[in-house]
């Protein structure tokens, strides 16, 4: 949403919803919040400790109400047996089939259920037969609205954003209370703390959800409250051990680098806060020497870069090819690396641009640049991005089987190549990224040499599990009718490793 259209939806909650009654006069509830895990759904070594979503709805939730936290990424259980006054469930394209199955289950037992999250947000219909009530779009203004109304027994069947005053300052989390209504122990080093300092992004990625979702409108936290929710989080998260004594912090913003002396403030701030960070920011700030002095002073693990190709031709169809380009992506890691920043690199590969020679070359990329826990994606178009818009209109989208939307699985159209074959040189290529030799040089190049050989063994398990899945016909992407290419030349054969 824009920020013009937020300020156009200024106008006073709907006439036809209640009056919102001081939050102390409602009887108190026992809440359910769940994070599901998907069907396909792989493990991650970058799992954050909660849901941002839950985190917030459990920051913005008054105090008399009981809070109980499940989340299925990390194998809590869920005892459909319990009794609660509210089920609410956040959730995201790959994981909603799941989502679905657990709401399915509770109301069938008459516990009503709230859905929430990316996915639903867009595909209303889709949901509305699993929930109660559906919530779209940021929830702050609204979740009281859904509370008060659970306390009434008059639940409505969708909460929209749109139909509330503007997010425009967005609420501290209370780390405390989410710990206390977590599963979670307190983390040593290796494990990171979810955290954010901004939301929205000023930018319409195509490929992106967060312009129609969170917004263009950027929000900014103060310096203080970053400072005292960082202070909160190490106290109740986080324990000294032998693997260090400085807490990791995993920064969620969709981009925190957009305005440059906002976040030179912030950073300033984090440097007094003795922590570690890893983030996304935009390579244009990289080039700056400040901005990297700054992140590196203040504590910056890695910075995630989405590079997303290092083929001319494919960044200037992402509209990035007048600005960017492999030489220029290879001079900043260079000197960020000089600087003491590691940088995680983010590709993506298209069956309607990129060939196998083009696969090999962001492999070859990666492994010369030794970048710091590379991600490597099939692109996929998620429900409420113009991506998916623009492929559902040419008929573009071949498999709409949610539970695939992990973007490890090809789900568009592949009339260059087998689809088959192509996933498997995809997952092939993104674990030549995770071979031996690849993870010593990184290791031996990178700072961070714990975190660093930690993560990408586990990454290196993962590639290989999911090979193995898609060979046994667990997670095969569609046949399709296609045009049947040339064999590429030189391109070695689909392996496991």
């Amino acid at each position: 949403m824009s920020q013009g259209a937020n300020q156009g939806a200024i106008a006073l909650v709907p006439s036809d919803r209640p009056i919102l009654r001081p939050s102390e006069d409602l009887r108190p509830l026992r809440i359910l919040l769940i994070t599901p895990k998907g069907h396909k759904e792989e493990a991650s070594s970058q799992k954050a400790l909660f849901s941002m979503a839950i985190g917030v709805l459990v920051s913005i939730t008054p105090p008399q109400h009981t809070l109980e936290l499940v989340d299925e990424l990390f194998g809590d259980p869920i005892d459909f047996n319990q009794s609660y006054d509210l089920v609410g469930i956040t959730t995201r394209t790959m994981n909603v089939n799941r989502a679905y199955a657990i709401a399915d289950q509770f109301r069938q037992r008459g516990i009503p259920v709230v859905l929430g999250g990316v996915h639903v947000s867009f595909n209303y219909a889709e949901a509305k037969p699993h929930a109660d009530a559906i919530v779209c779009g940021e929830a702050e203004h609204l979740w009281s609205h859904v509370l008060q109304d659970v306390a009434d027994g008059c639940l409505r069947p969708r909460y929209d954003a749109s139909d509330f005053p503007p997010v425009n300052e967005v609420p501290p989390l209370h780390y405390a209370r989410i710990f206390a209504a977590s599963k979670r122990e307190q983390v040593d080093a290796r494990k990171s703390i979810p955290i954010y300092m901004t939301r929205g992004c000023p930018y319409t990625c195509a490929f992106c959800v967060t312009p129609n979702f969170t917004g263009r409108l950027y929000r900014i936290q103060s310096p203080e409250t970053i400072r005292a929710q960082i202070e909160e989080a190490k106290r109740v998260f986080f324990k000294p051990s032998r693997y260090g004594k400085t807490p990791w912090f995993m920064f969620t913003d969709e981009n925190l680098g957009v305005n440059k002396q906002r976040t030179w403030e912030i950073l300033e701030i984090l440097a007094e806060c003795e922590i570690k960070f890893s983030s996304f920011i935009s390579i244009n700030f990289l080039e700056d020497p400040k901005t990297v002095d700054l992140l590196v002073r203040a504590g910056c693990l890695m910075a995630l870069v989405g590079f997303e190709s290092v083929n001319q031709a494919t960044l200037k169809a992402y509209n990035k090819g007048r600005t960017n380009s492999a030489q220029r992506y290879a001079e900043i890691i260079t000197s960020c690396r000089k600087a003491g920043l590691n940088i995680q690199g983010n590709f993506m590969t298209n069956p309607a641009i990129d060939t196998y020679e083009d696969m090999q070359a962001t492999e070859d990329f990666v492994r010369a640049n030794r970048l710091m826990m590379p991600i490597y994606s099939i692109i996929t178009p998620y429900p409420g991005t113009q991506l998916y818009r623009e492929y559902k209109e040419k008929g573009l989208i071949v498999d709409e089987d949610w539970d695939k939307y992990t973007a490890h699985n090809l789900v568009v159209r592949c009339d260059n190549y087998d689809p088959l074959e192509y996933q498997l040189r995809y997952l092939t290529h993104f674990l030549g990224m995770y071979a031996w030799p690849a993870i010593v040089t990184r290791v031996a190049f990178n700072r961070n040499k714990l975190v660093n050989l930690v993560t990408s063994i586990l990454f290196r398990r993962n590639l290989q599990d999911q090979i193995v899945s898609v060979k046994s016909g667990l997670r095969r992407p569609l046949q399709q009718t296609r045009y049947i290419a040339e064999p590429v030349a030189n391109e070695r054969e689909v392996t496991a490793d």
